[in-house]
């Protein structure tokens, strides 16, 4: 497996060689846009790393990045890890008390920060004992000097990402920038698309791995191109398939709620025009979180595209995608084939119920651990190399994985385990609803149950449907599986990837209307 990792700095410098004048990244602004070729990509990240010398930095040190989607930070992030230095982001609506336990894990040597931005940012940070640089994200680079191209080294770069998973409890992942891109370069060839100058939108936050590597990094090892946007936002909805023909985007990476967002959205468009939008789509991913069967289908009936589910984690990025050939394969919850560089193994969550049973991943592409408070790292694997990833799943027989929930969307209910998905499945089948999602909650009887939380289609009434919504999600379950309660809310709290945050639905944070 060891065979699969790349030299990201020989690639990079081998597509600037071959690609000079080809467009790398498209910046979109106010009224304009701005284009930067695989040259001039080459000299901003030789700029950028005379920047970062001439501050005092090297090899291996941290740089802690708030900055909002823009060129600068895509040449920030790329300098880094051509450097061999460690790229450690934040979003720009952090708060201070996640700023400081951010510095405190992190030991950065150096910030960078938007001019826009609160100006006592800087102080907050300055005294934290990190110095700072304003920037202004104007796609001029007017704060950075002039230097002669150089000789690349990604061999000791770093990304240090953000998480929180379930639980809210902040930790940092530690990726290996080679594996990152290595791993990017293998999905492309398993789906027949290296050197097949892909353009994408990149419309996720460059704070996380979404933004960083699957509508970046894949985007330039495909020899072609991204357009950096802002994150996305309900104005993006309105204006996405304009923006997809202004800009000749033939690339799409989507997150469930965008799917949902653009198949309500059809609703009020002339089916002669869904399908021409379709048909300027070359290839189109979903991903971060499940997706259900039937809402796949429309889309694609919609708009003529196919959409292939990938399954991943940040620690573990692909392990498991659709192709256009196994289509016929998919069920409810399947994420494809195992992809040939990945091994699975599943463990046994509870001997009662031998169905559930975590997943198991090795790759040559895992991240490298989490990082401690101490500064050492810690990469948690099982003895034989696996590491686990804290979901549920099975193989079927043509060796599609079907996700089955996560270990902590699992409840034992007076004896008897109950899959959170397949509830939410469930009661997703129900006409009047869009999304369904249930959180665990304890329960003086069984030790733990879960209430179950619905977005409804904008055309019904609330006070209509809910009674039929309960009964037919009666019909349809064993009782042990019937929620204890049952609640309209206007949105999830989700993660700027799209991840709905269960911790905090169970923690009643989120305003809820029963």
């Amino acid at each position: 497996m060891s065979g699969l990792i790349r030299s990201l700095n020989h690639d990079f410098m081998l597509l600037a060689e071959q690609s000079a004048q080809a467009t790398a990244l498209t910046i979109r602004q106010d009224v304009d846009c701005k284009n930067i070729s695989y040259s001039d990509l080459t000299v901003l990240v030789s700029r950028c790393l005379a920047f970062f010398e001439s501050h005092g930095l090297s090899k291996g040190d941290v740089v802690f990045v708030l900055l909002p989607n823009s060129s600068e930070s895509a040449i920030v992030f790329l300098a880094c890890l051509l450097g061999g230095l460690t790229f450690a982001p934040l979003p720009c609506t952090a708060s201070q008390p996640e700023i400081r336990r951010w510095i405190e894990l992190t030991n950065p040597k150096y910030c960078l920060l938007s001019s826009p931005y609160n100006s006592n940012l800087s102080s907050m940070v300055e005294e934290a004992g990190v110095r700072c640089f304003n920037i202004e994200t104007d796609a001029e680079f007017s704060w950075l000097p002039e230097a002669a191209e150089r000789v690349f080294d990604s061999s000791e770069a770093r990304i240090f990402l953000s998480t929180s998973g379930t639980t809210g409890e902040p930790k940092a992942m530690v990726i290996s920038a080679d594996r990152l891109w290595s791993s990017g370069h293998a999905f492309l060839k398993y789906h027949n698309l290296l050197n097949s100058r892909l353009r994408f939108w990149n419309y996720l936050p460059m704070s996380y791995l979404g933004g960083l590597f699957n509508l970046l990094l894949v985007p330039l090892a495909s020899g072609g191109s991204t357009v950096i946007d802002q994150s996305f936002s309900g104005k993006t909805f309105l204006e996405f398939w304009q923006t997809v023909e202004r800009f000749e985007i033939d690339s799409l990476w989507l997150v469930p709620t965008i799917v949902r967002g653009l198949l309500e959205l059809s609703q009020r468009t002339r089916k002669e025009d869904l399908s021409k939008y379709g048909q300027r789509i070359r290839a189109a991913f979903v991903g971060t979180a499940p997706l259900d069967l039937e809402t796949k289908r429309r889309f694609e009936r919609t708009f003529g595209v196919a959409i292939l589910e990938n399954f991943a984690l940040s620690e573990t990025t692909f392990f498991t995608s659709e192709t256009l050939d196994n289509l016929d394969s998919r069920t409810e919850g399947s994420t494809g084939e195992v992809l040939p560089y990945s091994d699975i193994k599943f463990s046994v969550l509870d001997h009662d119920v031998a169905d559930l049973t975590e997943i198991l991943v090795k790759s040559p592409f895992l991240f490298l651990g989490y990082l401690q408070n101490d500064g050492t790292v810690s990469l948690p694997l099982d003895a034989d190399g696996y590491f686990a990833t804290g979901d549920l799943g099975h193989l079927t027989s043509e060796n599609v994985m079907v996700i089955d929930g996560r270990i902590k969307d699992v409840v034992k209910k007076g004896g008897y385990m109950v899959s959170l998905r397949e509830v939410e499945t469930i009661a997703e089948q129900h006409h009047a609803v869009k999304q369904a999602t249930a959180a665990v909650v304890p329960h003086s009887f069984y030790g733990e149950s879960f209430y179950l939380y619905l977005i409804l289609k904008s055309e019904v009434e609330e006070s209509n449907v809910l009674a039929q919504i309960e009964s037919f999600i009666h019909e349809h379950l064993v009782r042990h599986k019937w929620p204890e309660k049952v609640f309209v809310v206007r949105e999830f709290p989700v993660t700027a990837s799209g991840k709905v945050q269960k911790f905090r639905l169970s923690q009643g944070l989120n305003e809820v209307n029963s």
